[in-house]
């Protein structure tokens, strides 16, 4: 039993040990050095995907954490999401929705709704092909 657990902290010892060492060479650097901009700086030592989420304007808060894409159909009824592991450009995400709408209930959308930032004439464009 003593051993199972030696072997656990051990395991999270390995594991932790190098995320502390990252932080530590990023404040020398940035407190030191001013340089702001470390290459794969870690947000959270404990869940070291998180990425910071900045919405662009000044009122909104910078967030933390992963984006996920959550897609709906007529009442309310999901019919697709997806957690994404680097935030993609919303311009890129409207042509996959449409395609994963067909996919899954046979014909293209009547009507779209989404942020504004899914928005460009290319994807439009392509998104419409069955109308």
């Amino acid at each position: 039993m003593k051993q199972a657990a030696v072997e656990g902290m051990k395991k999270e010892l390995e594991t932790m040990a190098p995320r502390v060492k990252q932080v530590m060479k990023q404040t020398r650097a940035r407190v030191l050095h001013g340089d702001t901009h470390a290459e794969g700086k870690p947000v959270s030592v404990f869940e070291p995907t998180t990425e910071v989420i900045r919405r662009g304007k000044a009122k909104q808060p910078t967030e933390f954490g992963k984006m996920i894409k959550v897609q709906e159909a007529e009442s309310q009824i999901i019919t697709s999401y997806e957690v994404f592991a680097k935030r993609p450009s919303d311009s890129e995400l409207l042509v996959p929705a449409v395609e994963a709408h067909c996919e899954r209930l046979g014909r293209v959308p009547e009507l779209v709704a989404a942020d504004a930032g899914f928005y460009s004439a290319q994807g439009e464009k392509t998104a419409t092909w069955g109308s």
